[in-house]
């Protein structure tokens, strides 16, 4: 079975969103300078917009697909850790 290809919608200024792109799609328009950090970009799964900024690095180096939010994700996980390591060592130290 092949792998489902993740689709982006793309919104440049006050134009309503073009898409769906494919990862390759949108790297080939920002090579071409026709994407800029300013304009928008989201998940075709998803609702929540992100600056092009935010996914530049992706865009750069490759890697077939954007990793928007997962940054975040990873900083509410390691919260969540931090906070259950403190809790059990509240509860050993009593």
């Amino acid at each position: 079975m092949l792998p489902a290809v993740k689709l982006y919608w793309i919104k440049q200024g006050d134009a309503k969103a073009n898409g769906p792109f494919t990862f390759s799609q949108i790297q080939n328009m920002w090579r071409a300078a026709t994407l800029k950090v300013i304009d928008k970009i989201r998940s075709a799964c998803k609702s929540e917009w992100h600056s092009v900024n935010e996914v530049r690095r992706d865009l750069e180096r490759g890697g077939g697909q954007l990793t928007v939010g997962k940054i975040v994700l990873a900083i509410v996980i390691a919260f969540l850790i931090l906070g259950f390591l403190w809790w059990c060592s509240a509860i050993v130290l009593r």
